[in-house]
């Protein structure tokens, strides 16, 4: 990547014994919205802390705009960040909350009201309706848009969201990650943005750090992260995986034993010898019920539990010891799948992960 605009270096954090972030490296161009994604604990918060200067790295850099930021405060670094748990001043109103880092940075009064009815018109919550207003006469979503705003009203060089919509209801959080995507496209802030929520990460992000145990597993882009993952944890945590186990029994034709079946997977093997297991990943979307064209593997299994979905009825199947799960279209004329019936699924090599 030429120039980019926040560079974390091979950043530890140790907290006497235990290491909580170790080699963490990441960077990001001009712009770009870029999401921490894993499970708790796995050092995506630790990690953002690090680069609002809210903790001090062990070791490591980090540069934002070109500026070496690692051991300054957080007051020197021009970061805003938008916390969890909103933040805001209870005593202060809207506009009063927006304005606080404006009043602080010593910003002339009257420039400081234009730039609070900037922000809050971007947020939708116009100065003349909600200004006067304190938090507790606003909605979830609506603090957070203030604390938004308040981020961005002293026109910061690098956003941070720590879990922002983790306490907000499903609609809302919805609405709001594409509030915050339009935002941030809109003024062309570089972004980071931590959530465990793997649906939040896929939607709305440039690119995906998915984290575990303090490091970063991959760094793709969605589509790199979903279709491609590279490590077990990844494929695992990121979207509904099925894996199958299987036994190569031809290393040259590419056969593999799966449960009573075999598939060719010629290319897939890298090496494997004869008797060696494999995982093999498949995506549900990638599976067919029956035999269908251009998905010339095949397993044959039986209807272990079928469960209606309203638009999509949701199938596992018994492969072997295994069960997958595929979607099929909900079709009047035709009925659902019988539990205990047999069933053939269908998929392309292709589109088979190997997992070694």
């Amino acid at each position: 990547m030429a120039d980019p605009f926040l560079s974390i270096q091979h950043v530890k954090k140790s907290y006497g014994p235990n290491t909580v972030v170790q080699d963490f490296t990441l960077e990001a161009a001009p712009g770009e919205f870029v999401s921490f994604l894993g499970p708790s604990g796995c050092g995506k918060t630790t990690v953002l802390r690090m680069v609002a200067g809210f903790e001090e790295p062990t070791s490591g850099s980090i540069i934002v705009g070109g500026r070496d930021v690692t051991r300054l405060k957080p007051n020197q670094r021009n970061v805003g960040m938008v916390f969890q748990a909103y933040a805001l001043f209870p005593n202060l109103t809207v506009a009063q909350n927006v304005a606080f880092g404006l009043k602080v940075a010593g910003m002339p009064k009257a420039d400081a009201d234009k730039r609070v009815a900037e922000m809050l018109n971007i947020i939708r919550l116009p100065i003349d309706q909600f200004g006067d207003r304190y938090p507790y006469q606003l909605s979830g979503g609506q603090q957070q848009r203030v604390a938004l705003a308040r981020a961005l009203a002293p026109s910061p060089k690098l956003l941070l969201l720590d879990e922002p919509l983790s306490a907000l209801d499903a609609k809302v959080r919805v609405s709001l990650r594409e509030e915050i995507r339009s935002i941030q496209q809109k003024l062309g802030i570089t972004t980071i943005f931590v959530t465990h929520d793997q649906e939040e990460a896929l939607s709305i992000s440039d690119r995906i750090a998915v984290m575990y145990g303090g490091k970063a597993e991959q760094v793709g882009t969605p589509f790199e992260i979903y279709n491609r993952p590279t490590t077990k944890f990844v494929a695992n945590f990121v979207g509904t995986l099925n894996v199958l186990e299987g036994t190569v029994t031809d290393p040259s034709t590419g056969a593999v034993q799966v449960g009573p079946s075999s598939v060719l997977l010629k290319g897939k093997l890298n090496g494997s010898k004869a008797g060696d297991t494999l995982s093999l990943a498949l995506r549900p979307e990638a599976i067919s019920l029956g035999r269908q064209p251009g998905r010339d593997a095949t397993l044959g299994g039986e209807i272990s539990e079928v469960s209606f979905l309203g638009s999509v009825i949701r199938v596992r199947v018994g492969v072997g010891k295994d069960r997958v799960s595929l979607d099929t279209f909900n079709s009047p004329a035709s009925p659902p799948p019988t539990v205990g019936d047999k069933a053939e699924i269908s998929f392309s090599p292709e589109d088979v992960l190997v997992l070694h």
